[in-house]
């Protein structure tokens, strides 16, 4: 969307050196509204929040047989530039599935992460890389997890991980991901007859949506959040209509 948006800014302002037609003003019209929803409402941090309070975190009594973790924290290219552990908004994935795994010492453990691109050319680092490094500088043994790595999306996530998961409705699995991308994950996994308690981390909102004034002053925070929400929400559509979910 916010790729959209300056397209037709671009558009609008060739337009107007060119030109002083019809056309040009519905450009700046469209323009100006985009700029309007996605930049000064909050309607960003809104579409997230509801996408978040889909599945809330709880606390978790029942034993589990298993912890489903999917990838996506951490920083191939920075790792390997500066030879140092390097995360993204999303590293919560790792660091709080820290306490489940210590908290289920016998549940089963796979971390689906593979290399979220079509290109062919081998990375000379993966996420999987990274996140062995993490777990083993925080003293978690990784000759327990599973590491699945060939998925290059949500749903290669479940699809490849599948294997290694046993029959969800006699096993308590958790299924672990960023609480924004929780429903397009439980979705897929529904559609595969696996039954995931979520665990959903990497909150981006508050728990009590309000339309306060706070949100003008936040700009740049809400066309990013704006541009996460509809990822989700196109992926949600798409993976609809390609009968993933």
């Amino acid at each position: 969307p916010i790729d959209l948006f300056l397209y037709l800014l671009l558009i609008a302002l060739i337009c107007g050196f060119f030109t002083k037609n019809k056309f040009f003003r519905i450009i700046y019209i469209i323009s100006f509204l985009l700029f309007v929803v996605i930049v000064i409402l909050p309607t960003g941090p809104f579409l997230l929040w509801k996408l978040e309070n889909k599945f809330p975190k709880h606390e978790i009594s029942t034993n589990i047989d298993g912890i489903l973790i999917l990838g996506g924290g951490t920083n191939e290219f920075l790792t390997f530039q500066h030879n140092q552990l390097n995360f993204n908004n999303n590293v919560e994935r790792l660091t709080e599935s820290i306490s489940l795994i210590k908290k289920f010492p016998n549940a089963k453990i796979v971390y689906s992460g593979g290399t979220p691109t079509i290109s062919k050319k081998k990375p000379i680092i993966t996420g999987i890389d990274v996140a062995k490094k993490f777990y083993l500088r925080v003293d978690i043994p990784i000759d327990k997890f599973i590491f699945e790595n060939k998925s290059k999306n949500t749903y290669e996530n479940i699809i490849y991980s599948k294997k290694f998961i046993g029959d969800t409705n006699d096993e308590n699995w958790i299924l672990l991901t960023s609480a924004y991308h929780m429903k397009r994950a439980m979705l897929v996994a529904e559609n595969q007859k696996l039954n995931f308690i979520p665990y959903p981390v990497d909150f981006r909102t508050r728990k009590n949506f309000t339309w306060s004034i706070w949100y003008l002053r936040h700009y740049l925070s809400q066309m990013n959040h704006f541009q996460l929400a509809m990822h989700e929400i196109i992926g949600i559509l798409a993976y609809y209509l390609t009968d993933k979910i």
